[in-house]
């Protein structure tokens, strides 16, 4: 549906009055009053109705041109890369300052996870790593959603696979199983 803003351009009507003089209303039965009225209702309602069409209409417009330009600039945008992004953030001693409180916060709340039970010491380690699952999957011979499955809180890994971890986050076998 392509629209042209010209088009579908808004402009608002004024608020509704009751226009009856007072010299009219006198000489009417309450039936007439409101017969009058139920007519008159009608015709704002449609009115109403006409204008909220043209709305619609002007918010779709409105929604196609933002989607259009969201696309447009993320096609002509090129991602920047992560480790560019960091560099630039901790190029000042204030950045790197903040970088390093972030990710002891980060940490901290890794930990807090381990602690509850709520994550896995062997996806902590991947973390801290700074390992994806798919790269971890690469290096351990397998599939990424196996590595899913490995993380997993109670999961029991087998010991060849625990010795293949403890080898690529450089850590101890027990580390990665926990007490």
């Amino acid at each position: 549906m392509s629209l042209s803003y010209e088009k579908i351009k808004y402009t608002p009507t004024p608020d509704f009055r009751w226009k009856i003089p007072s010299k009219i209303i006198s000489g009417l039965s309450s039936d007439d009053i409101c017969e009058a009225c139920d007519s008159l209702l009608k015709e704002e309602n449609k009115k109403l109705k006409a204008e909220n069409n043209s709305l619609k209409k002007l918010v779709e417009f409105w929604k196609n041109e933002a989607q259009s330009l969201l696309l447009k600039t993320a096609l002509e945008v090129k991602a920047a890369p992560l480790d560019k992004m960091v560099a630039e953030v901790a190029s000042t001693p204030e950045g790197k300052a903040a970088w390093e409180e972030a990710w002891k916060e980060q940490f901290s709340e890794w930990q807090e996870l381990v602690k509850q039970g709520k994550m896995s010491r062997i996806k902590y380690y991947r973390l801290i790593n700074g390992i994806d699952q798919r790269t971890l999957a690469e290096k351990l011979g397998t599939a990424q959603p196996n590595i899913s499955r490995i993380e997993k809180v109670g999961y029991n890994v087998p010991i060849k696979t625990l010795k293949k971890l403890a080898e690529i986050f450089n850590a101890k076998m027990e580390d990665l199983v926990g007490e």
